[in-house]
């Protein structure tokens, strides 16, 4: 066991994973993997002052997944480690997200995660990833025809995700368990070839060893090599993505495509790719081809779809990313609460203040946030764009059609008619994410203030 131990203390000192005092939440499938992270660290924790728990989502894509969730309850009552779980319908997940079943239980997982930590306080989430997910994931992006971040591979660290035995192989995992007895449970579905990654574990690696059993030792260290250079190059696509960046809320990503056109190609897609990852949450790369195409839409209002919901647009010169959420019933805003907007994954959070701070509201940027003075509001409602809709955008005396406002704003057909209007006593307050009516404005005057949120959530 000690020399696992100094191999995780060693990826500790190299690559920043956990400090003195953390709390970690281990995600603990019950596999083998996960189960020696979770001795590993609880060994470990002693030393570093660290505070344990383990989390475990039940995918319900099994006949016998109840049992996985019970022996991760049971590891965790034996050892005093406090166990969060959860079920989820994957497979109707991925449906209702469009995308695949292994994408759409990475994110059921990783929101979990994300929840438990804002609510009891845990500083990092730890995975299992060990060296022979870090080559398959290589090898999977490698023939989807990623480019220098996909075959960059599994990251040791990333923001609060870390993955203390990435350096481990699969085999000393396996050893490490046998040689201390500590039990385990097997996912059946491993074995079977229904999934690419699973046809790259049971088919492609055997073959790879073959040719040199130092294969995945080999690929393993090549991925690390493109990601040190990857790491560079992201540190030059965030600044020219900062530069270049016309709007950005949790919806909607606008980019001047015009002035990013002077940069070479690949730089292109590089800042159109931290478009997409900031606006999906998503790290996992769209195919190559499809970004190249969304990067050179060249006629007015084209567009193309992305996983998730996602559209890409052309629009005078801007490439914009969002969602169009389709159309909802119209629904009264509680201020206090937050509302959801039908099947869209859109909200509305309504909050009333006493407090007034002017400067604050003037220099707010986030298009998704939107101020105004609460008295001259009455009863407030939401819906989706009507024919003839007509508003005073702020700083205007007179008043304006929607359409030709959105027009100007710059936003493409395919995106209008699922763009929340808010309205008090019939009246268009806030075209949510695009702009205020006048009349309803902060003023000096003003006692008491309503702000309204537009969010995202899954």
């Amino acid at each position: 066991m000690q020399k696992l131990l100094s191999r995780v203390e060693s990826t500790n000192r190299k690559y920043g994973l956990f400090n003195n005092g953390d709390r970690i939440l281990v995600a603990l499938s019950g596999g083998p993997d996960s189960v020696a992270l979770f001795h590993l660290l609880y060994f470990l924790a002693p030393k570093y002052d660290l505070t344990l728990a383990a989390a475990h989502v039940d995918h319900r894509l099994r006949r016998f997944s109840d049992r996985d969730c019970k022996f991760c309850r049971m590891l965790c009552r034996a050892h005093g480690i406090k166990f969060h779980s959860k079920k989820v319908d994957v497979a109707v997940l991925a449906k209702r997200m469009h995308v695949g079943i292994e994408q759409a239980g990475r994110q059921a997982r990783y929101n979990y995660f994300s929840k438990l930590s804002d609510k009891y306080g845990y500083t990092k989430i730890a995975t299992g990833h060990t060296t022979d997910d870090a080559v398959e994931t290589f090898l999977l992006n490698l023939a989807r025809g990623a480019d220098m971040g996909g075959l960059g591979g599994i990251h040791h660290k990333r923001e609060n995700v870390i993955r203390p035995i990435l350096g481990i192989s699969k085999t000393e995992i396996l050893n490490f368990l046998k040689e201390f007895g500590i039990s385990y449970m097997v996912d059946e579905s491993n074995i079977e070839d229904t999934y690419n990654r699973n046809i790259i574990r049971n088919k492609l690696i055997p073959v790879l060893k073959k040719i040199n059993p130092g294969a995945l030792k080999n690929i393993s260290k090549a991925s690390e090599k493109i990601r040190e250079g990857f790491d560079i190059i992201d540190d030059i696509v965030d600044k020219l993505y900062q530069r270049y960046v016309l709007e950005e809320s949790n919806t909607k990503i606008v980019l001047d495509l015009r002035k990013i056109k002077k940069y070479n190609e690949g730089l292109i897609n590089w800042i159109f790719l931290r478009a997409y990852s900031r606006l999906t949450g998503d790290y996992s790369r769209p195919e190559s081809e499809k970004i190249e195409r969304a990067v050179n839409l060249k006629r007015r209002g084209s567009f193309i779809q992305f996983k998730g919901e996602i559209l890409v647009s052309n629009h005078a010169g801007k490439l914009i990313l969002g969602r169009p959420h389709g159309r909802f019933r119209r629904i009264n805003i509680i201020i206090g609460e937050t509302i959801r907007l039908g099947k869209t994954g859109l909200m509305i959070k309504a909050e009333k203040s006493n407090e007034v701070n002017l400067l604050e509201i003037k220099n707010n940027k986030d298009e998704s946030r939107a101020y105004f003075d609460f008295d001259k509001v009455g009863g407030l409602a939401v819906r989706c764009l009507k024919k003839g809709d007509r508003f005073r955008p702020l700083g205007m005396k007179g008043s304006k059609k929607v359409v030709d406002y959105l027009n100007e704003k710059g936003l493409p057909r395919i995106f209008k008619s699922s763009i929340p209007i808010v309205i008090s006593d019939g009246e268009i307050v806030w075209i949510a994410g695009f702009g205020i009516a006048d009349n309803y404005k902060v003023t000096g005057q003003t006692r008491n203030v309503l702000k309204l949120e537009l969010l995202y959530g899954p």
